[in-house]
């Protein structure tokens, strides 16, 4: 039987990386993917010549030094920045004007700065809630709309948090703002799911071995190093092995190792919070919606109360903050397409996800259709992400530290990182990133930060 150099488990970005980078030095790889593509939470949904990223999507930071530019410009795909847009902003009474828009949002970013690593530090319970809606919060000193509205804004937060406001910690609010990527965006051509597949191709042509609809059943240290069984009851040795399983998932697979992980590592798995985050895409024929092509997104913030378990579909859009991306603006190519793109944060996705997609999507367009004042034809289609609820993500990315009765803190993702059985197994993607934790920068570095360590490992003669 082949015992392998380094047995990849995941074939999202940061086992692509891994297996890319350790391939080239000559070391035998083998990455099992669970899933019947590669990937991972990059997801790409096709139609026609448009491309639209419904996991992942931008390369934050792409002129701050992302390293997916790096490995996008080795590949040959060329990246876009998408063309200025302006905003639309929608409140119970409809639709505000550019400059309203604009000083709310540069009041919210004002408060959200004011929030950072504040000192004297929090108690771990505070939330960044209490700090933001505070009565002397920037967010309400512009006084361009009532406190209320201010509010509501503000939990467009919670889209790339990824949980609500008064569960993020205060303590640690903005902690990563001083070494995550931010700045610039840009977009692969072809998608992110393109863009993982260019590198485990790479990976293949230096003799790396890639097997899809392979689910890991058991991960347990042996005699030549780390023995891994799937589903099918195939059983494969590598002298070293790194997991990049979702840490969504690896909350649920922690019986899966032997010998037991060790309880330091088994408590902060369950004490990290995984993020819920959906995308909701409707394809129309025409784009029928207002300035759809000047407008790059539209927010609409509540006409009714906060959904409840009982609320419709309907009641939960009226209920919620949404953010939505206008592609028929065509501010990134192939140019403009009649497709909008819903993000749902925690609150509205753990209730739509309970509902059949085609319900979701026909509520919806009933919602715009309401917002907008104007009919205009149903969509062709209706696409609606289930990464909460899929066997092989259980959530988004990580958010950032929780509060707690105790503490939780940026180096839990550290802790997360901490390879056991003496190095042989190791651990990659968002999850174990401290520094770029929830993105896909934190997978490519820990997929570099792992291959290198194995290597190393490797010289010794593990």
């Amino acid at each position: 039987m082949t015992t392998f150099d380094t047995i990849i488990i995941g074939a999202g970005w940061a086992g692509a990386v891994a297996a890319r980078q350790l391939s080239r030095s000559g070391r035998k790889v083998l990455v099992l993917e669970a899933r019947d593509r590669v990937g991972g939470r990059a997801h790409t949904w096709v139609h026609g010549s448009n491309a639209v990223d419904i996991g992942c999507s931008w390369i934050h930071g792409y002129k701050e030094g992302n390293p997916a530019r790096s490995i996008a410009e080795e590949l040959g795909i060329n990246c876009h920045f998408p063309k200025p847009a302006e905003p639309g902003l929608y409140s119970s009474t409809g639709a505000l004007p550019k400059e309203t828009a604009v000083a709310l949002g540069r009041a919210l970013n004002s408060a959200v700065a004011a929030a950072r690593t504040p000192h004297p530090a929090p108690e771990p319970t505070e939330s960044l809630a209490s700090s933001l809606f505070a009565k002397d919060s920037a967010l309400f000193k512009s006084g361009v709309v009532g406190d209320d509205t201010a509010k509501d804004f503000a939990r467009t937060l919670e889209v790339p948090l990824g949980l609500r406001l008064e569960k993020a910690s205060a303590r640690w609010a903005g902690w990563e703002a001083a070494t995550n990527f931010t700045g610039s965006d840009a977009a692969p051509d072809g998608g992110y799911e393109a863009l993982v597949q260019r590198l485990l191709d790479d990976a293949m042509a230096n003799g790396a071995q890639v097997r899809i609809n392979t689910k890991v059943t058991s991960i347990k240290e042996g005699d030549g190093g780390v023995d891994v069984t799937v589903a099918a009851g195939e059983k494969y040795t590598g002298k070293t092995a790194i997991s990049t399983i979702p840490l969504g998932v690896l909350k649920r697979s922690l019986d899966m190792f032997s010998p037991a992980l060790p309880d330091r590592y088994i408590e902060v798995v369950k004490g990290v919070h995984v993020g819920v985050l959906e995308k909701l895409l409707m394809r129309y024929a025409e784009a029928w919606w207002p300035k759809a092509d000047t407008t790059g997104a539209y927010t609409f913030l509540p006409t009714g109360p906060a959904p409840t378990e009982s609320s419709s579909a309907l009641d939960v859009f009226e209920g919620s903050t949404l953010i939505v991306a206008n592609f028929a603006a065509g501010t990134l190519p192939p140019g403009a397409s009649p497709i909008l793109l819903a993000y749902l944060s925690e609150t509205p996705a753990t209730a739509l996800l309970k509902m059949p997609a085609d319900e979701v999507g026909a509520a919806f367009h009933e919602f715009l259709q309401k917002r907008f004042e104007m009919q205009g034809p149903k969509p062709e289609e209706v696409q609606l992400t289930g990464w909460l609820n899929d066997e092989f993500s259980r959530g988004a990315t990580t958010t950032p530290s929780v509060t707690s009765q105790g503490e939780r803190s940026p180096l839990d993702f550290k802790e997360l990182s901490r390879p056991v059985w003496d190095g042989k197994l190791g651990w990659a993607g968002e999850h174990t990133e401290m520094e770029n934790r929830g993105s896909v920068a934190g997978a490519v570095i820990s997929g570099m930060r792992e291959a290198s360590r194995v290597e190393r490992l490797l010289k010794k003669g593990v």
